[in-house]
């Protein structure tokens, strides 16, 4: 151990620290006690945070007026409901008992007492409804109140330990100037002592010789000399200028209250999410989903809606469970490749900071997967009726296990084999009332598209053409209704989308129609 770690030992030997420690662990163990935060009233604003002041005032008065409002909503139930039954007063009268009423006052008086009691159902029916909306808001409140103070909780604890931190390394830091400033000025000091016990050693030794003369020797007299010499070695003291004096520079007004006011700017609390659910449809093995934004304040602009799903019922907001199914600016989607009669959470939010989530709506579908008839001997059916791969030949014309496509319904092909020799007898089609497995899907009422992206309505050939059909290619069918009349058909294939105004009724067939054997195998869904 050197001269310096020995003196900054025996430094801690006089405050109590325990020698046997490495130094870092010493030091370590001067300072253990953190910092705690030192409040007594949080409810008390000092003068400079105006605006956090009005922010209170603003929330205590809305407070007490929703306060007051449900006292006097909960006084008005409490009273007693005054009927006025005197009207309706009979007095026993045994000599009329077998009086009846005329056939038509008794139809009328029965017929309102029916009205009356589908009337009550109607009303309980509400009163089941505000329940849920009573729990909805009682039940997600609590919620917020406790996410808000393990939040903050959680925070103070981060901060808390930061700043502990800080200032302990900052310590650690006094302590390393001190010690590096301290250990040469020790270690000079104990050369001017040694200096100071050696000349007194000779003046000690000079004054025995001259009140001893009988003492002297040459020898002691040599040593006394060469003594002396060493006299004028003064030991180089540091002047103060070039020492350690340790200050703290302090964080100015300015960075704390920039600080200060990032934290007053961290977290906010939303009455409802400014993106709510409206209507959920069910279609095959998926869900059509409409949204609108409920907050007026978001309305001015284009928004980025993002939409998630979650398999069972969950209520959780945080929940892990939660997947993006739906990015984009459009206010509906579909949430496909969904399990049949299962249910699924979903909830709908806007892509800005401090947003939230929309209700929470639990829903399913009851309807099957897209899937095509099993008993053509041209294709081999798997995957549940979704997939079907040529095993002839021989032309022939497949189609879905009935009418399946309509209005606001989205059907996607996939290959997972094609044929680079496909003609354009072939194709993917959608067809009003088919003509069985010899339909060649070019006629009216079919649209269809063949292996080398040609697309023909009612037999007519468009412009447009789509990518060549080849293994992954994926075509994607979805339909709205323009009028009673026209069915709007949107395809997207790849990288390019054609829309096209079909004058044709729905529901619609799909089909496929193919010839050799073994190179064509399609995936609906």
């Amino acid at each position: 151990m050197d001269k310096h770690k020995e003196l900054l030992l025996d430094s801690y030997k006089e405050d109590g620290i325990h020698p046997d420690n490495t130094l870092a662990e010493n030091i370590l163990k001067k300072h253990v006690a953190p910092l705690r935060p030192n409040i007594t009233e949080i409810h008390e604003i000092p003068a400079h945070c105006g605006d956090i002041k009005t922010r209170q005032n603003e929330l205590t008065s809305r407070l007490s007026n929703a306060l007051a409002k449900l006292k006097q909503y909960k006084q008005r139930k409490d009273a007693n409901w005054s009927l006025d039954y005197s009207l309706l007063d009979v007095k026993d009268d045994f000599s009329v008992k077998d009086a009846k009423l005329p056939r038509h006052v008794e139809e009328n008086i029965k017929g309102i007492v029916d009205s009356a009691q589908e009337y009550i159902g109607k009303l309980e029916e509400q009163l089941q409804e505000l329940n849920c909306a009573d729990q909805q808001i009682e039940r997600s409140s609590e919620k917020t109140l406790k996410d808000i103070d393990e939040t903050y909780q959680a925070l103070v604890d981060d901060v808390c330990r930061e700043i502990n931190l800080k200032r302990h390394l900052l310590r650690m830091e006094t302590e390393v100037y001190k010690n590096e400033g301290l250990a040469p000025l020790k270690a000079c000091r104990q050369e001017v002592n040694a200096q100071i016990q050696s000349t007194h050693h000779l003046i000690h030794l000079i004054e025995t010789m001259l009140s001893h003369p009988h003492t002297f020797t040459r020898d002691r007299l040599g040593k006394i000399v060469a003594a002396s010499s060493n006299m004028g070695r003064i030991p180089a003291v540091p002047l103060l200028e070039e020492l350690p004096y340790v200050t703290f520079s302090r964080p100015t007004k300015c960075t704390r209250d920039e600080l200060l006011a990032k934290f007053s700017e961290l977290g906010c609390v939303l009455r409802m999410g400014p993106a709510q659910l409206s209507d959920i449809e069910e279609r095959p093995a998926s869900l059509f989903v409409k949204w609108f934004i409920a907050d007026p304040d978001y309305a001015a602009e284009e928004q980025t809606f993002i939409v998630q799903k979650a398999p069972g019922e969950v209520l959780d907001p945080a929940s892990n469970a939660f997947e993006t199914v739906y990015e984009g600016s459009e206010s509906s989607c579909f949430i496909r490749d969904l399990p049949v009669n299962e249910p699924v959470t979903l909830r709908v939010g806007i892509q800005v900071t401090d947003t939230a989530w929309s209700v929470h709506r639990i829903s399913k579908t009851t309807i099957p997967a897209y899937s095509w008839v099993i008993d053509n001997k041209n294709y081999m059916i798997t995957n549940s009726g979704k997939i079907a791969a040529k095993i002839t030949d021989q032309i022939n014309t497949l189609l879905s296990d009935g009418p399946q496509f309509n209005t606001d319904h989205i059907i996607e092909f996939k290959f997972l084999e094609a044929s680079q020799d496909g003609n354009d007898s072939e194709g993917v089609a959608l067809v009003f009332d088919p003509e069985g497995c010899e339909d060649t899907l070019k006629r009216p009422g079919a649209l269809l598209i063949t292996p080398h992206g040609k697309i023909f309505i009612d037999g007519e050939e468009k412009l447009m053409k789509l990518p060549k059909m080849r293994f992954g290619t994926r075509i994607a069918f979805t339909a709205e209704r323009k009028d009673k009349d026209t069915l709007r058909i949107n395809i997207e294939c790849a990288d390019k989308a054609v829309t096209y105004d079909w004058t044709v009724q729905t529901p619609l067939h799909f089909a496929i129609r193919f010839t050799e054997y073994n190179k064509w195998n399609i995936l609906v869904k």
